[in-house]
């Protein structure tokens, strides 16, 4: 395989041996892969998440956990993981760190013992009212690529692959309606 003058990754010298599958390699674009782009856009999203919101020392992640807390208060470590489709011990640990900071009460579940129920405190509630009203200016970014009229379109979409809503009813031959 002779190297390629656009690519200066690639040795000149004819002496190396070709890679196992260059065929199938040199076809493959990763930038067509749903699950790369997927988490491109994750990350996109999270940094200007956290452009926005340096100076609150919070993660996407714990804003939906101190959102789905307000909501449901009392609810267990087990119920929140599900809500907010979090590992147990991943939101275990991310609920140690808001109680450090004082954002959550962790108690004894008084139904199960076993259990721990959850809820927010005026400082976390503190931290939602400060953060909510700029959020919607991050979600505005995030999104603002997109041309308008595929945004809602887009946002559908993203539910029914999160699997937080149910395939949509049919159209007129058998397609989804478009939002």
């Amino acid at each position: 395989m002779n190297a390629s003058p656009a690519d200066p990754r690639r040795s000149a010298t004819s002496d190396v041996p070709e890679t196992p599958g260059a065929e199938a390699v040199r076809d493959f674009e990763l930038t067509d892969v749903v699950s790369h782009l997927l988490r491109r856009a994750h990350f996109r999203a999270e940094g200007l998440f956290m452009q926005a919101f340096h100076d609150e020392d919070l993660t996407p992640r714990q804003k939906a956990l101190l959102i789905t807390v307000c909501k449901h208060p009392g609810a267990t470590q087990n119920q929140l993981a599900e809500d907010i489709a979090l590992d147990r011990n991943s939101l275990a640990d991310m609920i140690g760190r808001l109680v450090r900071k004082g954002y959550l009460k962790r108690r004894r579940a008084p139904a199960d013992k076993r259990a721990y129920s959850v809820t927010i405190t005026p400082a976390g509630v503190d931290v939602l009212e400060r953060v909510l009203p700029r959020d919607k200016e991050v979600e505005d970014a995030i999104i603002g690529i997109l041309p308008p009229e595929y945004r809602a379109l887009f946002v559908k979409c993203l539910k029914l692959m999160a699997g937080v809503a149910s395939e949509p009813p049919a159209g007129p031959g058998g397609r989804p309606d478009v939002v």
